[in-house]
């Protein structure tokens, strides 16, 4: 018998041949894979899942009596939980999704009423174990300050600088007046974000120099470049440990300002959040954060580096009612008489 030999046959058979070997290989591989992703899984009790979602409701600062507990049929924990109108349910939701992340149930939500009412169900190998309906009462408020953040020695000396600016957390870095400030004003800007000016003994351009040396003319000379160039400064703070200060010719630039319309405030009102060990910057602001009740407001003064080792844990003081706010909404206003 001849045999005719066909290179396109051959290959079309070898191929076929191989994807029928591989495919049982590659499905193995899959349920392997998903397999082990559900043995990662942590695998939570009734009562664990009960701990866990309450552990995310405490996380936003809402107090038990908030959260009613109820019956329901089937289900081992019903709540009817009552929340305030500064917290966003979807954000709870996100919260509790990824507090669940890993454990090896399901989570399914429903909003009843278009940004309202939503009802919440948690299963487990399709038995629902918490049900929970959340909805906002505008009569109940988380009781927390409200705080602003001012940075000291700001720079745009590097990229991490300048995505600083980025972040959502309002601040507003507080400017010496100078040649390099102007630029760094005008990117704050840009940025929507916002900027104080700060007047003492270390200005360095003598465009914006203030002296107890200088002639009535000189001085005008001077603030009016600074009023001039910084324009959109929320406050004119005045270190009132300076020799600017204390000095005869305050009380004229001062004048000058409050004449303008312009808002002078002391350095000192300002509370400085200056360490050098981590420790002590996180404890020190945890227990300025205890003390400010609702009403009531804080401005801090701090430097870049510090802020930046601080965003952890004033984004956990946000979650649980704290108001991280612009300078301008905290009014650290203790004007100059």
């Amino acid at each position: 018998m001849k045999f005719i030999f066909n290179k396109k046959s051959v290959l079309t058979i070898l191929f076929g041949t191989a994807l029928i070997l591989l495919i049982p290989i590659l499905v193995l591989n899959v349920i392997d894979k998903e397999d082990k992703l559900v043995s990662k899984k942590t695998k939570l009790s009734s009562g664990e899942i009960d701990s866990l979602f309450r552990l995310s409701l405490r996380s936003f600062g809402l107090l038990d009596v908030w959260i009613k507990e109820g019956k329901s049929a089937n289900i081992d924990y019903f709540y009817k939980v009552k929340i305030p109108k500064d917290l966003s349910i979807p954000v709870l939701l996100v919260e509790i999704n990824s507090n669940f992340w890993e454990s090896g149930v399901t989570i399914n939500s429903v909003e009843k009423i278009f940004s309202g009412r939503t009802i919440l169900e948690i299963k487990l190998h399709d038995k629902i174990m918490l049900k929970a309906d959340f909805d906002y009462d505008k009569k109940i408020f988380r009781s927390a300050g409200t705080i602003a953040f001012l940075l000291e020695d700001f720079e745009l000396s590097s990229l991490e600088d300048s995505l600083l600016l980025e972040i959502p957390e309002p601040f507003s870095p507080l400017l010496i007046p100078s040649t390099e400030n102007l630029a760094v004003s005008k990117f704050i800007i840009r940025k929507q974000k916002t900027y104080s000016v700060l007047l003492n003994d270390d200005i360095p351009d003598l465009k914006y120099k203030l002296s107890d040396n200088y002639s009535q003319n000189r001085l005008n000379g001077s603030l009016l470049s600074i009023i001039n160039d910084f324009p959109s400064a929320t406050y004119f703070f005045i270190d009132d440990q300076s020799d600017l200060f204390n000095s005869s010719v305050f009380s004229y630039l001062k004048d000058e300002l409050v004449k303008r319309k312009i808002k002078i405030v002391k350095l000192s009102s300002l509370q400085k959040l200056n360490f050098n060990e981590m420790n002590e910057l996180i404890i020190s602001f945890d227990t300025f954060m205890k003390n400010t009740d609702e009403g009531e407001s804080i401005t801090f003064l701090i430097s870049e580096d510090n802020f930046r080792n601080l965003l952890p844990e004033i984004k956990s003081y946000r979650k649980v009612g704290y108001k991280i706010v612009h300078p301008s909404e905290a009014k650290p206003e203790e004007n100059i008489n």
